[in-house]
């Protein structure tokens, strides 16, 4: 009998076999068809972790809380149902989402007072998380290009009780013209292929995946990351994610960035709460990568990550014209804001 994960497309399998280490990849293999551990956080704006704690409790929810992030636990995918359709849910105190995800967030550390930007933030957990760690203190941009999404995210802001957030319908790839200089930190979790999404039970996941797709991706990946990382003020941070495998998603577009911008963009080395990881690549099939992006790090999947990629940029650059845009305090910089 064949393994359950040969179900998934053959090209993917071989590209991933290049891709993760020999010493894990039975691990990784085997999270695409093993039931994964639901992971939720506690929103600080609308309740603390000791009533959401007790509320869980109450209704037979058993949660085991993560040692690396207060406030965020996780259940047995049995319950599922149980959380999801739970009060404290609908209500937007806690809101379920992934490790990898919540850890992104979390290397990001947005802080209080700073001006921060979500650049392609529907659904919106990661918009929600930052400004629960800004304690809904400073100004939080959120952009996202398609109408139908933007009302769900909306919704979704208001439901976790964010008050800072500031919400612009438009590609983020014109955003770093707009703004330049403007944010102190940029999320930037890149639309994606959602290779490390792929589970043997949800075959419409990867029912159009191919290389060509890839390409396609990594076109409009480009740009985004420009504007992005244009739209940070002088030594600003930006978090380039994607839930993607595959180095032109992910290795080849902070390259071309580091490329584009050598005077001003660097890699920031940080310190992940994990194991299950692999450094960024610096070569693949032929085409080698700046050497800094050994600081860029590959979340690998297993029953509680999915698997992520992460690289945390800095705007090393002092450019007096940047740093005077930057002290700008109009709310309207952006267009359309909805």
């Amino acid at each position: 009998m064949r393994p359950p994960s040969d179900r998934l497309p053959h090209d993917f399998l071989e590209r991933l076999r290049r891709i993760v280490p020999g010493d894990q990849i039975e691990q990784v293999l085997a999270s695409f068809h093993e039931p994964k551990m639901l992971a939720f956080r506690v929103n600080p704006l609308r309740t603390s972790i000791d009533e959401a704690s007790a509320e869980l409790q109450r209704q037979g929810i058993p949660a085991e809380p993560v040692a690396w992030s207060a406030g965020t636990f996780l259940v047995d995918p049995e319950y599922r149902a149980a959380l999801t359709h739970s009060s404290l849910c609908e209500s937007g105190a806690i809101y379920v989402q992934g490790l990898s995800s919540i850890l992104a967030t979390q290397v990001l550390d947005p802080q209080p007072g700073e001006q921060v930007l979500d650049l392609a933030a529907a659904p919106g957990g990661k918009a929600t998380h930052i400004a629960a760690l800004m304690k809904n203190q400073g100004w939080l941009s959120v952009v996202e290009p398609i109408r139908a999404r933007m009302y769900t995210l909306a919704e979704i802001l208001n439901r976790a009780g964010v008050t800072i957030a500031h919400t612009y319908l438009m590609d983020g790839r014109r955003v770093g013209r707009k703004v330049p200089g403007r944010f102190d930190r940029v999320m930037l979790d890149a639309p994606c292929s959602g290779e490390a999404r792929f589970h043997t039970s949800r075959p419409d996941a990867w029912k159009f995946w191919s290389e060509r797709k890839l390409r396609e991706q990594s076109r409009k990946q480009i740009g985004l990351i420009r504007s992005a990382f244009q739209s940070l003020r002088p030594g600003g941070r930006m978090l380039y994610g994607t839930c993607s495998f595959a180095p032109e998603e992910n290795e080849a577009i902070v390259d071309h960035l580091l490329a584009s911008f050598p005077k001003d963009a660097d890699l920031e080395s940080v310190s992940l709460p994990v194991d299950h990881w692999q450094q960024g690549l610096t070569c693949f099939h032929g085409r080698t990568f700046d050497e800094r992006l050994k600081h860029a790090w590959r979340i690998l999947p297993n029953s509680r990550h999915d698997g992520y990629f992460l690289a945390l940029v800095t705007q090393r650059a002092i450019d007096p014209a940047v740093g005077r845009r930057n002290t700008m305090n109009s709310p309207d910089l952006l267009p359309h804001r909805q």
